[in-house]
């Protein structure tokens, strides 16, 4: 018994220490960039993000190889959920290995999305739009393609203005951070040029829509700002008369919310790319008909926030394009500060201090031509 416990006790000894392999870090594709795409596919916040899903796809469906960098994309559906965006930025860093991210629902840029982007480290593309993101924290890896709030605010009132519609104006708007975020600007602009300011209405407090009703029945405008997909019944409410307000829409219009508004179409206006409007502007671009004539094909005409969502994804392979050995997450935002990119929307221009780059002067006012 001695002699066996004692054979036991010098192979329990002897035995050989379990070794723990870390877990391998993905080796990167060659010439491959990952982009993670973040959207509203689900959930009852708008706009919707189908249209932009639909514009990247063609982006996609359009490559043709070989490319110099081809661009991996997964879509990933937020389902209308601020925290889940911030959740599912920190797993397309952590767990999917991307080198960017798009966003494509409108987010603010407080302390715990810029601190999510600082964590993040790498270049967060935002297609709807958002004040400049340089200054804030986070804000050195934050590129926004759509206008700032204050851009779409100094466009609007200059039309309204020019139009002679100041007064008496309605502003509508409801309580989601986008809508304030517009309706400030709007405020904002105003007040900066010494205008009178509006009556104003919240459409989400109990008496919202009946202050609608009766301050649009004598308004000589009236401006929404907020998404259009949930008042297309107060809008269709306006007859569509020769003395009808006009109605100007937010930047987060759809083109499926124009159509929605049937007859009213003829009293809206809204703000987007003058390169997508009916007569889009000079000089033609084979790259800009190309996607009109094919997106329309597909799904209808597109809208801006479609053509922008497009563009995110070829100022990404560009950027990459320029430099296709070096795509780490530095490179890459170093070439996207420095880079000029002509879109279907506009020319986007980013420096290391301008990281909005839309060009204002490509803001328009698009009205519905049924043809």
């Amino acid at each position: 018994m001695r002699v066996f416990l004692l054979a036991f006790l010098l192979v329990a000894c002897t035995t050989a220490p379990q070794v723990t392999q870390p877990t391998p870090v993905p080796t990167r594709e060659p010439n491959t960039l990952a982009v993670s795409v973040l959207l509203d596919l689900s959930g009852s916040r708008a706009p919707s993000g189908q249209p932009q899903r639909n514009a990247m796809q063609l982006w996609l469906d359009q490559q043709r190889p070989p490319q110099t960098v081809s661009l991996k994309v997964k879509f990933v559906d937020v389902a209308g959920s601020a925290a889940r965006v911030l959740l599912e930025l920190r797993r397309a860093v952590v767990e999917d290995h991307a080198d960017a991210v798009v966003i494509g629902v409108a987010v603010t840029l407080d302390d715990a999305f810029s601190h999510a982007v600082q964590v993040a480290g790498v270049p967060v593309l935002l297609t709807l739009p958002a004040p400049e993101p340089a200054a804030t924290v986070g804000g050195r890896w934050t590129f926004v393609l759509a206008p700032t709030p204050d851009a779409v605010a100094r466009a609007l009132v200059s039309t309204v203005q020019g139009q002679g519609q100041l007064a008496p104006m309605l502003l509508a708007s409801d309580d989601t951070p986008s809508a304030l975020s517009e309706r400030n600007a709007f405020l904002a602009e105003l007040a900066r040029r010494q205008l009178m300011q509006p009556s104003a209405v919240i459409l989400t407090q109990g008496d919202g829509p009946g202050r609608w009703r009766a301050a649009s029945a004598v308004a000589k405008s009236v401006i929404l700002a907020a998404p259009t997909a949930p008042y297309g019944d107060l809008i269709r409410a306006i007859p569509a008369t020769s003395d009808a307000p006009r109605v100007y829409l937010s930047y987060l219009t759809e083109t499926a919310d124009i159509t929605n508004l049937r007859d009213q179409t003829a009293i809206v206006t809204w703000p987007g790319s003058r390169y997508l409007g009916p007569t889009p502007a000079l000089p033609p671009s084979t790259t800009r008909t190309t996607f009109v004539q094919a997106f329309t094909d597909r799904h209808g005409p597109p809208s801006t926030i479609a053509g922008t969502a497009y563009d995110a994804l070829g100022v990404l392979q560009t950027a990459a394009t320029l430099a296709p050995s070096e795509l780490d997450a530095s490179r890459l935002r170093l070439r996207l500060e420095t880079l000029t990119f002509g879109g279907v929307v506009t020319t986007y221009r980013f420096t290391f201090t301008r990281h909005a780059g839309f060009s204002p002067d490509d803001i328009a006012f698009l009205r519905w031509n049924a043809r």
